[in-house]
């Protein structure tokens, strides 16, 4: 691979699609000679091993990063032995092998390695594992997007396998409230997916939400929305609200005026008389759509779309606009023979937060089982927060 002149040489003579051109891409191009040899080493040590690693092009982009910190290791790779055929459990292995001389570094962080992502929330989780196998604390990481106390690194490290960096964050806020019962809902609001800003004050929500009797988890999501829209764009003709807060406010008056204005927002998609055309439309999430017999999985690219989704399953997804526009997230419609049965919301971190039926209800095990096809042919991430209603 390193011995070809340049990358048209390469994909000229094994083909722009293989797994050595894109582990070429992801290993070659752009980097200095003194880089190339640093990864060459890897790379050698790992043909070596005989491994499928090396010929999985889904998987170059983490290879590259595992050969980039390469001689930040702990262990050499001729010491380690793939116990599996199976290259995610082979890569997570190895890279504990490497990185992981106390054996203490959190499953979550170790499984992000084979993710399509390799930075959520502005950490690079790979630095983040090589900072942890160095004897360093998490909290002491430099490039965190919040403040970290002991006591919060002790609830992410404590955080589940399979867990995101945003969703092992989440799991220690809320483990310090001994409010975990929230997660699930949580991570299905906004608070799962929006940039974490302002982030002591969306804590506040949720201080707010745990401290109120019987009050059903499915409204937490809803309030979120309502709140975001007062603070930052306003609703109806009052200005944006930047400094509101839940103080001083009971739960039934905020449960009234987010139903008031989620049924305001129904009458607008009715009416279309909303300012935004219909034909407005943008690129979409490099995500590929998806079809099965009658299953068909299509992003929706257009504000028409977006308003005839939500009207036909009852559901506020036409508020995702400007997020769908400025590429934060993407929306599918799920269909079956044409009928509409789910909505689902994709990151840009290209992880699935949101699927949802009309009225807001949980997928199928059907459905579940064309999602996940749908997600193994687009190497997509289910958010374990995700709810399936097992009981159909």
């Amino acid at each position: 691979m390193f011995s070809f002149g340049s990358p048209h040489a390469l994909y000229e003579a094994l083909g722009v699609d293989s797994a050595l051109a894109q582990l070429y891409a992801a290993c070659v191009v752009g980097r200095s000679s003194a880089e190339e040899g640093n990864m060459l080493g890897a790379l050698r040590a790992l043909a070596a091993k005989r491994t499928g690693l090396l010929h999985r092009p889904e998987l170059a982009q983490n290879v590259a990063a595992l050969a980039e910190r390469y001689a930040k290791r702990v262990r050499e790779i001729a010491d380690w032995k793939a116990r599996t055929n199976n290259v995610f459990r082979q890569l997570t292995s190895l890279v504990r092998h490497l990185f992981d001389p106390y054996g203490n570094t959190p499953d979550w962080l170790i499984e992000s390695w084979t993710r399509p992502t390799l930075v959520e929330d502005g950490v690079s989780l790979p630095d983040l594992t090589v900072h942890l196998g160095q004897g360093h604390s998490l909290r002491s990481y430099p490039r965190l997007p919040v403040r970290i106390s002991k006591r919060l690194e002790h609830g992410m490290r404590e955080a589940p396998a399979g867990c995101t960096f945003r969703e092992a964050l989440r799991y220690a806020q809320l483990a310090a409230r001994d409010a975990l019962a929230w997660w699930g809902p949580l991570m299905e609001s906004r608070l799962g997916r929006a940039p974490l800003v302002d982030d002591a004050f969306w804590l506040s929500v949720v201080d707010f939400f745990v401290a109120a009797p019987m009050v059903d988890p499915c409204h937490f999501g809803p309030v979120c929305d309502w709140i975001h829209q007062k603070r930052s764009v306003g609703i109806g003709p009052e200005p944006a609200q930047p400094g509101f807060t839940l103080k001083g406010r009971s739960m039934a008056s905020v449960l009234a005026h987010t139903e008031q204005w989620h049924q305001g927002l129904a009458r607008e998609r009715r009416q279309s008389g909303g300012v935004t055309s219909p034909d407005v439309g943008w690129a979409g999430l490099p995500v590929a759509n998806f079809q099965a017999g009658p299953v068909r999985i299509e992003q929706l690219t257009t504000a028409g779309q977006l308003h005839e989704e939500g009207n036909a399953q009852r559901n506020c997804v036409a508020t995702y606009l400007q997020s769908c526009r400025q590429g934060r997230c993407g929306i599918f419609s799920l269909t079956v023979d044409g009928t509409r049965g789910l909505t689902i919301e994709v990151t840009a971190h290209r992880t699935v937060v949101q699927v949802r039926g009309k009225y807001n209800r949980w997928m199928t095990p059907q459905e579940h089982v064309w999602i996940m096809q749908w997600l193994n042919e687009a190497r997509l991430v289910l958010s374990k927060h995700v709810g399936i209603d097992w009981q159909d």
